[in-house]
């Protein structure tokens, strides 16, 4: 699962997209700076492929089939399991033809701990990270909407011990593969494997970051916990609850 994330230097953000081909003109005009805390629903930041030419656009991310009849938050659409996108009606379209990249800072991830959620930032150690994306265009009279959810994979044994889920991570050698629809869809899955986060900052962060109105720096600042206080491993924290 991917429920949080962060967009913490979208000045920078924006500049490597477009270094990689995706043009963010319409996108720079409304953009309005560093993202924290970012929850599902709001606006982020995806890079696609249509009409043969690439942007960084703005959706809203819980994605929205182009034949649902409203706009709705029943089903949570925000994120995609990887092993069952032909599967789901509304991902396998988009999985073929609508394919995303959604460029982040890092992601959140919470584990329970003698009874408490505590939520831990995952950074990489480059700055930024690229999940594998889907989007749809949903469009009713004069109602248009972008939507996107960030596709989730099986988590790989660096952070078992904190989800059994992790983000799908595109590298940017694989973007032109991934967004180009006639891509063959062997080839696009094989791209959908968890990815080792050894060599990612793990950071325990301020509970705070619970409550998605929180958009301050502060909920991504590091906290103390129990384990961390006591010095253990990663591995060897998860031995203790």
């Amino acid at each position: 699962m991917c429920g949080r994330f962060n967009a913490t230097a979208s000045a920078e953000i924006v500049a490597a997209m477009e270094s990689f081909g995706f043009d963010a003109t319409g996108l720079r005009k409304r953009w309005f700076g560093d993202m924290f805390n970012i929850a599902p629903t709001e606006a982020v930041m995806v890079a696609i492929q249509e009409g043969g030419k690439r942007y960084l656009r703005e959706m809203r991310w819980w994605l929205t089939p182009h034949w649902a009849s409203e706009i709705s938050n029943k089903f949570s659409m925000f994120n995609a399991r990887a092993e069952t996108l032909e599967k789901r009606r509304a991902f396998s379209g988009p999985f073929k033809y609508r394919r995303s990249v959604i460029p982040a800072s890092g992601f959140i991830e919470w584990r329970t701990e003698k009874g408490v959620k505590q939520p831990y930032y995952l950074k990489p150690p480059s700055g930024n990270c690229y999940f594998a994306a889907l989007w749809d265009v949903w469009l009713k009279e004069e109602h248009y909407l972008e939507t996107c959810a960030i596709i989730t994979t099986e988590a790989s044994d660096s952070i078992r011990w904190l989800h059994d889920r992790m983000p799908a991570l595109l590298s940017p050698d694989q973007f032109d593969a991934w967004v180009d629809p006639a891509t063959p869809l062997s080839e696009v899955r094989a791209m959908l494997v968890p990815r080792d986060l050894s060599d990612w900052e793990i950071i325990p962060v301020n509970p705070s970051i619970g409550a998605a109105t929180n958009k301050s720096s502060d909920a991504i600042q590091p906290v103390k916990t129990t384990a961390s206080d006591e010095k253990l491993t990663q591995f060897e924290q998860a031995e203790l609850f």
